[in-house]
């Protein structure tokens, strides 16, 4: 079994199984949401390089279908994920919620 199999047992999408964008060091799941933490792979020149960063990125999936985004934080991927819900691809819904209560990034 590898590092991922447990993480990703059941209820996860396959395209988590077939996680392209980089190693999964955890998948999150809140109701319908599921945000998958994972390291980032290192680019040069448009190319992946086989390296990761050491930091991790957050991808979040809603009922199974992926947001379309990655995030610096759990919680910027939380807000970001349900504004989308709720308001649309386009949302500025996540802005302004971050704005709101002192978080910077969320887009």
């Amino acid at each position: 079994m590898n590092s991922t199999e447990g993480l990703i047992a059941g209820r996860m999408p396959r395209l988590v199984r077939d996680f392209p964008w980089g190693p999964i060091e955890r998948v999150h799941e809140i109701g319908e949401y599921q945000i998958v933490e994972y390291h980032p792979q290192v680019f040069k020149n448009c190319c992946g390089t086989g390296k990761h960063h050491d930091y991790t990125q957050f991808h979040p999936y809603r009922d199974g279908k992926s947001d379309g985004n990655s995030y610096c934080s759990l919680d910027d991927a939380l807000i970001g994920v349900i504004a989308r819900k709720y308001d649309g691809i386009n949302s500025q819904a996540a802005a302004y919620f971050g704005r709101m209560i002192g978080i910077a990034n969320v887009r």
